[in-house]
């Protein structure tokens, strides 16, 4: 073995090891039963955490919550995203980085400021306290995600495909679901997965939006873990997880499993 190949494989090894520490830490604390300091390792381990987990009231509403908000805001944004994206792609009266700010503003601008403010709004309009009122504040705040891995999937793209295409003869829908599709499915399924994963993590929107109706996974877990129930807060953490591997690895089928058009 050469010294590039070494060099590789202790690098990947240093980020295997990154990647797997906070998740070890996670199942240590999640089968628990003591561990005092100044221990380094638990003194019982048990399952009584996930019991009293499984038996929370509020445990499966919470999951079933936070999928289906999640899987919402994802389908919004990525309805709001492909055209817009498009339109900002290959259009000429805007600067490209005046339309940049524009898609990250949403995340410049102080989230609190935002929050409460929309707050004020959705309680005029009675959003607050319902599902369509967290999937909107969701939609804005993970729209710029979306918007902007898309738009650089556009710009790859070009627009040779679709000009040759449209002169041959080709319907806009056609176009789309034949050529554009396939072309765009790694942008969109990126997309996608980074939308599930920030919405499934929102706090502070679906607190202030949800008025405390609605109950999501992260609702649950951050009292825990201010508290200092570190075991309840790491199995938490785990279905929390496990969910969003479950979301992603569903859009991604919904979108890379749809063959159409000629693979490459």
């Amino acid at each position: 073995m050469n010294d590039s190949s070494k060099k590789s494989s202790f690098l990947v090894g240093i980020s295997a090891g990154l990647v797997l520490f906070p998740l070890i830490l996670l199942v240590l604390w999640s089968f628990s039963k003591k561990w005092l300091y100044p221990n380094v390792w638990p003194q019982e381990m048990g399952i009584s955490i996930f019991q009293q987990m499984s038996n929370e009231p509020n445990f499966l509403p919470a999951s079933l919550n936070s999928f289906v908000i999640a899987s919402a805001t994802t389908i919004t944004s990525l309805l709001i995203a492909v055209p817009a994206a498009r339109y900002f792609a290959f259009q000429r009266t805007i600067s490209q980085r005046l339309i940049e700010v524009i898609i990250y503003l949403p995340l410049i601008l102080p989230a609190i400021a935002v929050i409460t403010s929309s707050q004020v709004l959705f309680l005029q309009l009675h959003l607050t306290g319902t599902f369509g009122g967290i999937i909107l504040i969701h939609t804005y705040l993970c729209l710029p995600y979306a918007l902007q891995i898309l738009l650089e999937s556009y710009r790859q793209l070009g627009e040779g495909y679709s000009l040759t295409a449209q002169s041959l003869g080709a319907k806009p829908w056609s176009i789309f679901w034949q050529i554009t599709w396939p072309l765009l499915r790694p942008g969109l399924t990126a997309a996608a997965s980074l939308v599930f994963i920030v919405s499934f993590s929102q706090y502070l929107p679906t607190f202030f939006i949800g008025g405390g109706r609605i109950v999501t996974l992260p609702l649950l877990l951050l009292p825990y873990a201010n508290n200092g129930r570190f075991g309840l807060a790491s199995s938490y953490s785990l279905v929390f997880l496990g969910c969003t591997m479950v979301g992603v690895f569903i859009f991604k089928k919904a979108i890379g499993g749809i063959q159409r058009g000629t693979k490459r």
